[in-house]
């Protein structure tokens, strides 16, 4: 009792955090799977936000290696508290358990708030998830498809460098779907891509060399990045390899070659 009075307490007093990850670049299923559960309760109660998430993880799903029972109510609070330090894994979880009714009701405006901090909060996998469900709406949940949410958060896994994302903002560009017609745009996202190594945008961006487009026409370019590609056979690179001269293709795919040496 003493211990859940303490967290109530902590939930009304303390104001929310700067927005963080407390686990950048770490291992968080084996720090919670490995932790030691009574020494992160007492760090927990002294007010530390990983010790607070780790605990309130190990309270929501069990922990079976500490002898930690599910206790749904007990992770909650404790995640709560977490986040209210800015630890954007706790809004992770806590999205996850409104979503799926762990302990509370589903709530589809909840499971939409918690997540939302989390993806803002640098949670790549939560960006995802927000990305995919303004896209297709959860019918389970009641929540529709949305084009300008499913937008904001394309830009923001694009950022993230996923690539395709990525490559439907090139597209969405182009083609003027929620954003104004910009080719200059819809070639940047491609050449960011393509410094990704991915195969589709160097296709893509073969073209915009090929015709000219935003960019100066360059054939050894445009035929570097179909040989870069990998389209086998490439009937684009075949089609303009007859409008270039002999010493044009040679430079083109020594280009190709040192770009693939120098990405190994």
């Amino acid at each position: 009792m003493i211990r859940l009075t303490l967290i109530a307490i902590l939930l009304v007093l303390s104001p929310l955090a700067q927005a963080e990850r407390v686990f950048e670049g770490e291992k968080v299923v084996e720090i919670f799977q490995s932790q030691d559960f009574d020494a992160n309760l007492a760090k927990a109660e002294e007010g530390d936000v990983r010790a607070q998430y780790l605990v309130g993880a190990a309270y929501l799903y069990g922990l079976e290696a500490q002898e930690v029972e599910v206790d749904h109510e007990k992770g909650l609070n404790w995640l709560k508290v977490a986040a209210r330090q800015g630890a954007a894994e706790a809004f992770d979880e806590l999205a996850s358990a409104y979503s799926e009714g762990l302990g509370v009701e589903k709530n589809a405006s909840k499971y939409e708030k918690y997540l939302a901090e989390a993806g803002e909060r640098g949670i790549r996998s939560a960006k995802l998830d927000l990305l995919d469900l303004y896209q297709d709406g959860n019918s389970e949940l009641g929540i529709a498809a949305d084009e300008e949410k499913y937008l904001y958060w394309l830009e923001k896994t694009a950022e993230d460098g996923v690539l395709i994302s990525m490559r439907n903002m090139a597209h969405r560009y182009r083609q003027g779907r929620g954003f104004e017609v910009d080719y200059e745009k819809a070639f940047e996202w491609i050449m960011r891509a393509v410094n990704l190594d991915d195969l589709t945008a160097q296709r893509m961006a073969g073209e915009y060399f090929e015709k000219g487009m935003v960019v100066e026409k360059d054939l050894v370019k445009a035929y570097m990045m179909y040989d870069l590609s990998g389209t086998v056979p490439s009937t684009r690179r075949d089609e303009l390899e007859e409008r270039m001269t002999e010493e044009q293709v040679e430079e083109a795919i020594a280009r190709s070659w040192q770009w693939q040496l120098e990405r190994n």
